[in-house]
């Protein structure tokens, strides 16, 4: 089973992410259940390599404060089977 602890062992501490509908930068900090907006010039992407946090590391943390930290997509060693529940897109060939 996994716990939010081990879960964490793998999250940064922060991380940023662009919200679809104002297009702010925001800040999530591990385990915490809400975020910051952020006054910067540069873009989520832009800050997460400053701070060396992977794009899929950065999903996990904006899933996390969304949805729960205990939840499959925060969970960096469950991400895979998440990944597998989705439709994959249609890429015009016959199966």
């Amino acid at each position: 089973m996994t716990t939010v602890r081990s879960i964490f062992s793998k999250l940064p501490g922060i991380a940023f992410a662009t919200l679809v509908i104002s297009g702010e930068t925001i800040a999530i900090c591990r385990g915490e259940p809400n975020y910051y907006r952020v006054e910067t010039t540069k873009t989520a992407a832009e800050l997460n390599t400053m701070y060396g946090v992977s794009p899929v590391q950065a999903r996990a943390m904006l899933a996390g404060t969304i949805r729960g930290w205990h939840t499959l997509p925060a969970d960096m060693d469950r991400r895979g089977e998440l990944e597998s529940l989705l439709p994959r897109p249609h890429d015009g060939k016959q199966v």
